[in-house]
């Protein structure tokens, strides 16, 4: 199904030994796997960069992994260390973990289950019956938490944007800055695009099918608009962060203007040293995202919640929407190449790509 937030899977809880020991650190991750993957394998990749030994201290099955694990890091927030990092220095504290998580999944795992019959069909119109006082009570108290979700992070969005740009106008051509900013330049070369084929052969090979759009919405009193897609161009967010707005629009007209200027003959792709300005920006830069994207989560985590209470209708009345969209197929690239190679290789079926450089800041700080 390879859809995160449905798919089951494991919790797992690893820890790490002090170096030559084996003494518990009491530090532990805190994470999840889903389908193929497994709380073993995600060991291996971990210990590759942690110097101290780990070991799988538990694995809970989950129904409802991604939900429980995002709802379990809300809960242990007062022992985050970072990111998926929690200190819990006795067994005491771990098994209570576990209890918190088998709990969750108890509360949550059925109703992810059942909910995947449901996903990809077109749902019942109208607002979903039957929703008790406090099951009402409790969407909306949830959509107005995304409110003040969103608003945080539309803030976020424009400062951190803002900032983005900063770094690369200070970067100019001495594109790749260490542990700053990185530079990918493409050659030129052609690719198949399926919009240059006649419009019979093309139909002929519109057979892929397309999951359903996720048409999720929030009903929000202040704005009944789609104002949760956080778009930098949505007015609502543009009056309400008009100063930050405008230092964004600012930055971004400058970059604009001096990113085509930036070319494969001009570009300096040697890595270059940070300065304190740059080191300053990118502080902050990384600060922001971090922020952004554990709010992020949080918005996901009521989305979910509020999709359990939707189930297969279409609405919770003033509270959110969710119409799950059309099916349609899309172009069967694959099946093409196979039955119709000549046409696939064809000239006149090549669009021209790559003679460019994409310049791109790295969200996540490494100095010491």
């Amino acid at each position: 199904m390879a859809n995160k937030w449905l798919d089951p899977g494991e919790i797992y809880i690893i820890g790490e030994y002090e170096i030559g020991t084996s003494n518990p650190t009491g530090v532990y991750k805190i994470g999840m796997v889903q389908n193929e993957s497994t709380s073993a394998g995600r060991l291996d990749t971990h210990q590759t960069g942690n110097p101290n030994r780990l070991f799988i201290d538990r694995v809970i099955p989950t129904e409802a992994t991604y939900l429980v694990e995002q709802l379990i890091h809300s809960a242990r927030e007062t022992d985050r260390i970072a990111l998926e990092w929690f200190r819990l220095p006795t067994p005491a504290d771990i098994a209570q973990v576990e209890s918190e998580i088998r709990a969750l999944e108890a509360l949550h795992g059925p109703r992810i289950a059942s909910l995947r019959s449901v996903y990809f069909s077109a749902p019942n119109s109208g607002s979903r019956p039957g929703l008790s006082s406090a099951d009402i009570s409790n969407a909306e108290r949830l959509r107005d938490d995304a409110y003040d979700i969103c608003k945080e992070m539309m803030e976020l969005k424009y400062t951190s944007e803002t900032l983005k740009f900063q770094i690369l106008l200070a970067n100019g051509i001495d594109a790749s800055v260490d542990s700053v900013t990185k530079v990918k330049v493409e050659a030129p070369y052609t690719e198949f695009a399926d919009t240059l084929l006649p419009p019979a052969l093309r139909t002929q090979y519109m057979t892929k099918q397309r999951k359903r759009k996720d048409d999720f919405r929030f009903v929000f009193t202040a704005n009944t608009g789609k104002i949760c897609d956080l778009k930098t161009t949505t007015t609502w967010w543009k009056n309400l962060f008009s100063a930050e707005e405008a230092a964004y629009t600012i930055a971004k007209q400058q970059w604009e203007t001096m990113e085509p200027t930036i070319t494969p003959a001009t570009v300096n792709t040697a890595v270059q040293p940070r300065t304190a300005t740059i080191e300053s920006i990118h502080t902050e830069y990384t600060r922001q995202c971090a922020e952004y994207s554990a709010l992020e989560k949080r918005k996901k985590t009521i989305e979910i919640q509020l999709k359990l209470l939707c189930y297969d209708y279409e609405e919770i009345s003033n509270v959110c929407q969710w119409k799950r969209g059309t099916q349609t197929n899309q172009f069967n690239t694959a099946q093409f190449k196979i039955n119709e190679n000549a046409a696939y290789r064809l000239g006149a079926h090549q669009a021209p790509k790559g003679d460019k450089v994409t310049l791109s800041v790295i969200k996540y700080k490494a100095w010491s």
